[in-house]
């Protein structure tokens, strides 16, 4: 017999995708990045994209097995425990905290069965408005849903800096980290490799994917900076399967350029210096498969690779400034004009505060990217086009 109808050819389970992207809103709501939402908003805001984690089953020579699915956990008796651990290191690297250094550093821990129903709350002891941070949930599914976009200050009602937004003492709710997975079975712990969450901004064009290119897509930034080899077999169809799983989660994500607005690991600002040195290697782990992109964290400070907020720390800090200058800059994720319906040829400021005005007023200081990005349209491609959709008359943005 073999999997899954026993263990007996198991080397190592892994969870895919190895690097799962998340994206914050202000709604209360979330959609499943992978799966058709219907619609990106509800209630007027752009909603969360949670991601949803898998584990797959190897034997020998990196061979897929196929998926351990909830039915075939119960099968074989298996008990499935999903932890997380998160940080946000952006004020800390803005204020000289080296690597391995705690203060400044927002961080967090959860399990699916812990008192919090695996909630991850970090906190800044210094700040006015540092006691509780939220920076996402694991749940016993697997899924992780991120936080809020918000923003936490030292001192309350402080202005959010504008671009270039290095702010040290505006804290935002991005973060990256490790999730994991305990597998129990008859007394024992099954070996798994963990994956990475990002934390990032939304996406407002989540259906306007370009051809992936090395200097801006963050898969084939990391292809070549890993030197991902393309002579090596595919392998078989559980393995093409969670390969696709890793790719569909990287190929919408921005590359390092300037930053992106996901990862920092190349560049002045990087705190990645050695982009290898952070992902698993097969020459230290022979479960590892060549083709792989999984970043590994630290669990002790001797340990090869990253620390809990390593890979996002050179971005802009808080997120809502950055903003003020680029958007427009990742034109996938942030157009900045658009039709305003397929019929129509208006086109609109897609960050206008007024929807009857197409170059009217637009969102500018970071406050107003904090308070009222979630309200702008979703841009998709329609006839060749870019189309605001999600949007109607009156859908105006105003502070109350």
């Amino acid at each position: 017999m073999a999997f899954p109808q026993d263990l007996s050819n198991v080397i190592v389970f892994k969870l895919h995708p190895a690097i799962g992207v998340a994206r914050l809103s202000d709604s209360d709501e979330y959609f499943v990045f992978g799966r058709d939402p219907g619609t990106y908003k509800s209630n007027g805001l752009m909603r969360r994209q949670a991601v949803q984690f898998r584990i797959f089953a190897y034997g020998e020579d990196h061979m897929g097995l196929g998926e351990l699915t909830p039915a075939v956990m119960e099968t074989l008796g298996i008990k499935a425990t999903w932890s997380a651990r998160v940080g946000n290191r952006k004020i800390a690297k803005w204020r000289n905290v080296p690597l391995g250094g705690t203060d400044f550093v927002i961080s967090a821990q959860a399990s699916s069965d812990d008192a919090n129903a695996g909630k991850l709350i970090g906190r800044l002891p210094d700040f006015a408005e540092g006691a509780e941070i939220p920076l996402g949930q694991i749940t016993g599914t697997g899924l992780f849903i991120p936080p809020k976009g918000d923003v936490f200050r030292q001192t309350a009602n402080e202005p959010i800096e504008p671009y270039p937004a290095r702010s040290k003492t505006v804290a935002d709710t991005t973060c990256d980290g490790s999730v994991t997975v305990t597998l129990a079975h008859e007394q024992r712990t099954l070996p798994v490799l963990p994956a990475c969450i990002v934390v990032s901004p939304q996406d407002f064009s989540p259906d306007v994917n370009p051809d992936p290119t090395p200097g801006e897509m963050l898969l084939e930034f990391l292809k070549d900076g890993l030197q991902i080899p393309s002579s090596v077999p595919p392998g078989n169809l559980h393995n093409q399967t969670a390969r696709a799983i890793d790719h569909a989660a990287l190929r919408p994500a921005t590359s390092d350029f300037a930053p992106g607005i996901e990862v920092c690991m190349g560049g002045s600002r990087t705190e990645v210096l050695d982009l290898k040195g952070i992902f698993y290697q097969t020459s230290q782990d022979p479960t590892v498969d060549p083709r792989e992109m999984r970043v590994r964290y630290k669990t002790s400070p001797t340990d090869p690779g990253a620390v809990l907020g390593q890979l996002t720390s050179g971005l802009c800090s808080p997120w809502q400034g950055d903003f003020t200058a680029c958007v427009g800059y990742w034109g996938e994720h942030l157009p900045t004009e658009a039709f305003l319906d397929e019929d129509s040829s208006v086109a609109v400021q897609v960050f206008r505060k007024r929807y009857a005005e197409p170059d009217g007023e637009t969102l500018s200081s970071g406050d107003d990217f904090n308070r009222h990005v979630d309200k702008i349209g979703v841009v998709r491609e329609v006839s060749g086009k870019l189309v605001e959709t999600e949007r109607g008359p009156g859908d105006d943005i105003v502070d109350a």
